[in-house]
């Protein structure tokens, strides 16, 4: 269902007509615990702080007298109910009501834990007082001359998860990629703690990211040391991303092969997890396959997941979580073992380890199709979660972002993103899911959104007695606060869903990924959308038919697309904010729709240069590109290429960190978005087209392959 993006703004705003009298004074009313206590005395300082520079009025701490009274609840000594049914988290609903006493507001918070202070605080600034928490970086602070909650307020806000936050894939070179495995990056640590804060403000309680082989272990573990520290005290479960022995993308290893160690795998793992726990993490969650398409020696692996698991649970007293791939058995590249049966003991320690069930790209778990990773859909992976979740603590883990010639990296901004998201949170919800921790991968281009409005998406509203409808869209229409710019949006979003999505058009407009043009099995596997009728194929083998298929199937919708978006895009031009933090997001958002039209045109223009290409061979003619296909495609590319440079200045983290080429700690001997800076792919396709060199892995290769595969290190 999908309603206007204002639908719940305007009912509020009906439901509690503010109060008409400017603010003088707020004073925030704790008992002295609070203050003793780390997650609230945080939580409480940094409300201070940002309520005073949106209000410009005195701001005091339990000051009777002041005009509005934000009252907190004094927490009884001892645990905190149980959020949830997996392992523990206290309870951290929470519920606000307002009064007036003569010319007095008094807000009042009701919660079980110092967590539910810290959320139900964040949520009053987010959810009530205009205050906007979209990036690590940027925030909106409101100006509040007259308090914009009236009497009579009942609101009430459930965790839709019991675990809730994100996993930061600093495999990819991504903005904090360098900053959470480098001590010496500059600001390394404020980087850090920014993205921590930024968790905390938008009522997330879990962070984790990949640790990698790189690191330089002396410097590395007093550093991230005071990391998980501060994540602690703001209220967040810390988890690192590990391996059992994944050889690719230089992921952090628990035990190596010989000959690059004698030690046995026991010995590794248990040297590797006490260095490892020095830091005192939370969550461990660890890889077990050697790589996403294969199982490696299974009774071994058991073996060692059970030794794992009790280190884990008895002598570092944390939480192991493992994750499911999207690789059904039938396509692993190994073949399926027979597993000796567990004693109980050991049954028990093979269940108290949770499971992450991942999925990717724009798909939701419901859709009927979804071809990524040889699945037609991804109900499979659903009912795995169903079935998992039976047995053991499991956790929803999607992707908000791709990156590897898929959306980012080419770059499209994906708006189904959003509703795949959201219908997916609300299905999970429904099935009681414990945790929802989603896989991030990079946040220009607007993807950000598409973070924040999942993290928001975790709580469920409630005012009156009215649950809150939630939309794709509606934190940015209330982010913009302009339905003239916004309802252009929103048909931009059904526009993608139609062509990109139901019509299949992104098989088209993603590039060719590097497993599409390897010879042997891996070719066979459909990590992400594929062409119907594969490029060689088309240029050396297809009929007029098919020709004409393609033609009428592919290159007239990719071309209809586009028109329609741009012209969605002349009309929103015309209700473009003027100026504030409105007008550069708005100019983000606007470049990142137009370039994905730009892609749709460029992808046509170069298919119907091999189409064309195609036909003249049939008819044994020499070919000329007569309608000068390949001149419009470069044509189109250069005007990318201008919206690229523009929004090169509205990035947010620097260029030769996150667009250029640069040594790291990663895989990648660039960032994650210098793809974006040369348009990379476009180019490799006018010149696929023009020589045939399609099941060529290595042509204009971006990938250092023998790096990612773990081959060379």
């Amino acid at each position: 269902m999908r309603l206007h993006p204002l639908f719940f703004s305007l009912f509020f705003f009906w439901a509690f007509m503010p109060n008409s009298f400017a603010i003088r004074s707020i004073s925030i009313m704790a008992d002295a615990e609070l203050f003793e206590v780390s997650i609230s005395k945080y939580a409480i300082e940094d409300a201070s702080r940002l309520l005073e520079q949106a209000c410009r009025c005195e701001l005091s701490y339990n000051k009777a007298d002041a005009e509005v009274l934000i009252i907190l609840p004094y927490i009884h000594q001892g645990q905190a109910d149980k959020e949830g049914t997996g392992f523990y988290v206290p309870e951290h609903a929470y519920n606000w009501s307002s009064k007036m006493s003569g010319q007095q507001i008094k807000m009042e918070l009701l919660t079980n834990s110092y967590q539910g202070v810290s959320m139900g605080l964040y949520g009053l600034l987010q959810e009530q007082l205009g205050f906007q928490f979209f990036h690590p970086k940027e925030s909106l602070i409101p100006q509040i001359t007259t308090w914009p909650v009236a009497e009579g307020l009942d609101w009430q806000a459930r965790p839709r998860f019991a675990k809730k936050g994100f996993h930061l894939h600093s495999m990819h070179p991504i903005e904090l990629t360098e900053a959470l495995l480098d001590p010496n990056y500059p600001d390394a640590e404020k980087e850090v703690k920014g993205y921590i804060d930024w968790l905390a403000r938008n009522q997330q309680n879990y962070f984790e990211f990949n640790l990698l082989n790189s690191i330089d272990r002396k410097s590395w573990m007093p550093y991230i040391k005071k990391i998980v520290d501060y994540g602690q005290k703001r209220g967040l479960l810390m988890g690192i991303d590990i391996s059992m022995h994944m050889t690719q993308q230089k992921a952090f290893q628990l035990y190596q092969t010989f000959p690059n160690s004698l030690k046995s795998k026991e010995k590794q793992i248990e040297e590797n997890m006490d260095y490892l726990a020095q830091a005192g993490w939370d969550v461990y969650n660890v890889e077990f396959s050697t790589t996403e398409f294969g199982k490696g020696k299974q009774k071994k692996k058991q073996e060692l997941e059970i030794f794992l698991a009790d280190l884990i649970k008895n002598r570092y007293k944390a939480h192991f979580m493992s994750r499911a791939h999207l690789v059904q058995e039938e396509a692993m590249l190994d073949k399926k073992e027979e597993l000796p049966e567990l004693s109980a003991e050991e049954q028990k320690l093979e269940r108290s380890h949770g499971l992450m069930v991942h999925t990717v790209m724009f798909y939701d778990l419901e859709d009927e199709r979804a071809p990524v990773y040889n699945n037609k859909n991804l109900k499979a992976i659903l009912a795995l979660y169903q079935e998992e979740a039976k047995k053991r603590e499991c956790w929803y883990f999607p992707g908000s972002a791709y990156w590897l010639t898929f959306d980012n990296s080419v770059p499209m901004t994906l708006l189904p993103y959003l509703s795949a998201r959201l219908e997916d949170i609300q299905l999970m919800d429904s099935l009681k899911a414990e945790g929802h921790i989603t896989f991030s991968s990079g946040w220009e281009w607007s993807y950000w959104l598409i973070d924040w409005s999942i993290a928001r998406w975790s709580w469920e509203h409630q005012i009156q007695g009215e649950k809150e409808i939630n939309d794709p869209l509606q934190y940015l229409a209330e982010l913009m606060q302009n339905d003239l710019w916004t309802d252009p949006v929103w048909s931009m979003l059904r526009l993608q869903e139609e062509f990109i999505k139901d019509k299949e058009l992104i098989r088209y407009m993603a590039p060719s990924s590097t497993t599409d043009e390897l010879p042997g099995r891996l070719v066979e596997m459909e990590f992400q959308p594929r062409p119907l009728y594969s490029y060689p194929y088309i240029q050396n083998q297809a009929a007029p038919h098919q020709l004409d298929t393609v033609s009428q199937t592919v290159v007239a919708p990719l071309l209809d697309f586009a028109l329609r978006t741009e012209e969605l895009l002349a009309l929103q031009k015309r209700h473009f904010p003027q100026q504030g933090k409105q007008k550069q997001l708005g100019e983000e958002l606007a470049n990142s729709l137009q370039i994905t039209a730009l892609r749709a045109r460029h992808r046509a223009y170069t298919l119907n240069y091999l189409l064309d290409k195609r036909r003249a061979k049939l008819r044994k003619e020499k070919f000329e590109d007569p309608n000068k296909w390949l001149e419009k495609a470069k044509s189109c590319r250069e005007e990318a290429q201008k919206l690229v440079k523009k929004q090169e200045t509205l990035y947010r983290y620097p260029l030769e960190y996150i667009a250029q080429l640069k040594e790291g700690h990663t895989a990648y001997a660039f960032g994650y978005l210098y793809s974006v800076s040369n348009l990379h792919f476009w180019e490799r396709e006018e010149e696929q087209v023009q020589t045939g060199r399609f099941q060529q892995a290595t042509f204009k290769n971006l990938w250092g392959l023998p790096q990612i595969l773990g081959i060379v290190k």
